[in-house]
């Protein structure tokens, strides 16, 4: 009795413990974790009982009262962050405090998520090692849709369900709705929210671009070429052709939108022509006009309000240099109040732009035309031309437009018959979209949401997922044994003389 009155307490608490942990590793309750389990709350309580004079007696003490007050507080502050953790699980909060915002997805991808209509099924294919690599981000979409549902497969593990999607490299990624399938095959936020806008789409649009007068050509892969905005719009399950307009009879009729970029010489009078007649019946058409000698469409814009100017647009505020540009590349932060730049908060820049503003009569009914964007305070447009392709230093006269100058405008035309509207967006410069160019700041987006407005796609006009930021430090073999030395050596050290001195101080 006197060997049970001193450890059986003690033994019942081993006991419960060991059943507790049986339980965690096996995942089930059974005999084996249920036996200790129950054999130990019986002696925990029995040792509590026998040992009642020795608990009240301790009970009594103040270093107990203390040790209870202590463990009182303890409890009660396990409890707030229980409660804390069950309150904030409903009502979720994400920050994201990374540079380049990692863990956070992007505007355009938000929106295509809120505006799943439709239940978008996603299965990823690799193997149980790569999981935690891209479930977190899965979790993300998940969370700003209950359309959006997604599974991971182990193609080892499930070789049959990889042979139906015909999976041929780990990693891929599958994204169903309804009918539509599309396939992803690098894992990236850009790739998969292009997959769901494409199987999420009804009809595929067709978007135009004239050749023929020197325009930039969409299958040309060098820094003047037009590839990389073929390759958006073919990732937004559009279909991007040229169109040789002077051979046709009219606007081809599955044309959702006609982009007209940079030509270098004038249309013939039936091109304009047949772009009049498919503006008035409610087609939308995307100029990109560079300055003088270069085509302008200055007296064919005229009519829609427009004012084309002849110049080049020259920022002396300084800001270039931060991107290695000069004065001829204006940058713009300052946007109009639009569905294209609304919430658009990014930098743009324009290689040698002109001017393009808009002015409707205040007794025109049905036109609404609005800046898009417009240069610095500390801007002009320069109209002596050849000083400024001449590299001789500009300064702004009186016959040049003052700054902030407007050089993207969007104009909405009423039908000649009906009550739609044609649409029509004006850039002084066609650089900007180039393969140099679009992929930089905000060029591309901004390039984008101006033909999401022209094809009345409004949900997809935001800023894009862009690829994650390569921030990882580049350090000299040097620089390594410097910074082992600091951390390994010199740190721990300090701390040591530091302790000494205080020690040593102490003593006497």
């Amino acid at each position: 009795m006197e060997l049970f009155q001193r450890y059986g307490f003690w033994v019942g608490i081993a006991l419960v413990f060991i059943g507790l942990i049986i339980y965690w590793i096996a995942g089930v309750w059974g005999a084996l974790s249920l036996i200790p389990l129950i054999l130990g709350a019986v002696l925990t309580v029995a040792g509590f009982v026998v040992n009642w004079s020795t608990v009240t007696e301790l009970l009594g003490r103040r270093t107990t009262r203390y040790g209870l007050s202590s463990l009182a507080g303890t409890v009660i502050v396990i409890v707030i962050l229980v409660l804390a953790n069950l309150i904030l699980n409903e009502f979720n909060y994400r920050k994201d405090t990374t540079a380049g915002g990692q863990y956070s997805l992007a505007d355009q991808t938000i929106k295509v998520l809120r505006n799943l209509d439709q239940t978008v099924e996603t299965t990823v294919f690799n193997t149980e090692t790569r999981r935690r690599a891209v479930e977190d981000r899965l979790a993300e979409y998940e969370h700003y849709s209950n359309n959006f549902q997604w599974q991971f497969v182990d193609p080892d593990k499930n070789p049959e369900v990889a042979k139906r999607y015909n999976i041929r490299q780990m990693g891929t990624v599958v994204v169903e709705s309804g009918n539509k399938s599309e396939k992803v095959e690098e894992f990236t936020e850009q790739n998969l929210t292009n997959a769901i806008i494409k199987v999420t789409r009804g009809e595929t649009k067709r978007v135009y671009f004239t050749s023929g007068h020197g325009e930039h050509k969409l299958d040309e892969s060098g820094e003047t070429g037009f590839q990389n905005v073929a390759e958006a719009i073919q990732a937004q399950n559009y279909e991007a052709e040229p169109l040789f307009l002077a051979r046709e009879d009219s606007i081809p009729g599955d044309a959702s939108v006609v982009v007209i970029a940079g030509a270098q010489s004038a249309f013939l009078d039936n091109e304009l022509n047949y772009l009049a007649q498919y503006i008035g019946n409610g087609g939308s058409v995307f100029f990109l006009v560079d300055p003088d000698p270069a085509e302008g469409f200055e007296e064919f814009l005229k009519k829609y309000y427009y004012e084309i100017g002849n110049n080049i647009v020259v920022d002396m505020s300084g800001m270039g240099r931060l991107f290695g540009t000069g004065p001829a590349v204006p940058l713009v932060q300052n946007y109009g109040d639009h569905t294209i730049t609304q919430n658009f908060g990014v930098m743009t820049y324009f290689p040698l732009t002109r001017s393009v503003n808009v002015d409707v009569p205040s007794d025109e009914r049905g036109y609404t035309g609005t800046i898009l964007a417009r240069t610095s305070q500390s801007s002009w447009g320069e109209t002596n031309i050849d000083r400024i392709r001449s590299n001789q230093e500009a300064n702004p006269d009186p016959e040049d437009v003052e700054g902030p100058v407007p050089v993207a405008a969007a104009m909405e035309v009423p039908e000649v018959e009906g009550d739609g509207n044609g649409r029509i967006v004006v850039f002084g410069d066609s650089d900007f979209a180039t393969n140099r160019h679009f992929n930089n700041q905000g060029n591309g987006d901004l390039f984008m949401n101006s033909l999401n407005w022209l094809l009345q796609d409004e949900d997809l006009i935001s800023v894009r997922p862009n690829r994650p930021e390569n921030r990882r430090v580049q350090m000299s073999q040097s620089q390594v044994q410097g910074v082992l030395i600091l951390v390994v050596i010199l740190l721990p050290l300090a701390f040591l003389v530091g302790g000494g001195v205080i020690y040593w101080v102490r003593q006497r």
